[in-house]
């Protein structure tokens, strides 16, 4: 026997602003990441303190790819909250700033130079010449990516909620709806068929009476009291 089948809501994000960022996102994170990962290495074999610099990128960059790995399958298998996104980026955002911060105030130097034998006198040094530079610069594409991301997040969640918010009063609507006024019916007196005396005549009959004018408040007309007055006597209004 088949088990129930799940089903997700439809995404609130839009559907191809969001898969480039978070593309962007991935290939930033994983140059960074490998590139760190290879001077970390070295440093570590050489016996080496890690500087803050490199603490921080290797950081954003593998929780950046965790988070996007996370995140897609909740896009992909249920639905991915703005709102949880929102979290992720905003965390992800300031250690991709603190990253490039330091790496810029460490290596600045580098940057300004060209990668040759002149300055880097070895091969070896030109590699890391050329290393530094490129992750530099997917750090700018990634910390780019990831604002980005995080503004696409802003916008949805707000959207989002605005939407909840009218879904919302016209549940409340439905549940209360507006009393239907209805015109009133004007109330009669019962006839009276009481006898006067002993002698078997009958009294003298109360006509029908209406308790308020016909129309006063409602049709803006009033008809006159002889016009809503019954005599039985005569037979007629």
């Amino acid at each position: 026997m088949a088990g129930p089948r799940i089903t997700r809501n439809p995404s609130p994000y839009d559907p191809l602003s969001f898969h480039l960022l978070r593309l962007g996102q991935l290939v930033s994170a994983i140059i960074v990441s490998s590139v760190v990962a290879f001077f970390v290495y070295y440093l570590v074999h050489e016996h080496y303190k890690l500087p803050w610099t490199f603490i921080f990128l290797l950081a954003a960059s593998l929780l950046t790819v965790v988070s996007l790995l996370i995140s897609s399958a909740l896009y992909f298998f249920r639905t991915l909250p703005p709102k949880y996104n929102l979290i992720n980026n905003t965390a992800l955002s300031v250690l991709w700033i603190l990253g490039l911060s330091f790496l810029t105030w460490n290596t600045g130097w580098t940057l300004g130079h060209r990668c040759l034998i002149v300055n880097w006198k070895t091969e070896a040094g030109i590699m890391v010449c050329r290393l530094y530079k490129a992750c530099t610069a997917f750090t700018v594409t990634g910390l780019l990516t990831t604002l980005l991301c995080l503004f696409l997040d802003i916008k949805t969640y707000r959207k989002a909620t605005q939407l909840g918010k009218y879904n919302q009063m016209d549940v409340l609507d439905n549940k209360h709806p507006a009393p239907i006024i209805s015109s009133p019916v004007p109330q009669y007196e019962h006839f009276s068929n009481q006898r006067a005396d002993d002698t078997g005549d009958l009294g003298e009959q109360k006509p029908y009476r209406v308790h308020e004018s016909m129309g006063v408040q409602h049709f803006g007309y009033s008809a006159p009291t002889e016009q809503t007055r019954y005599d039985p006597a005569h037979g007629a209004f």
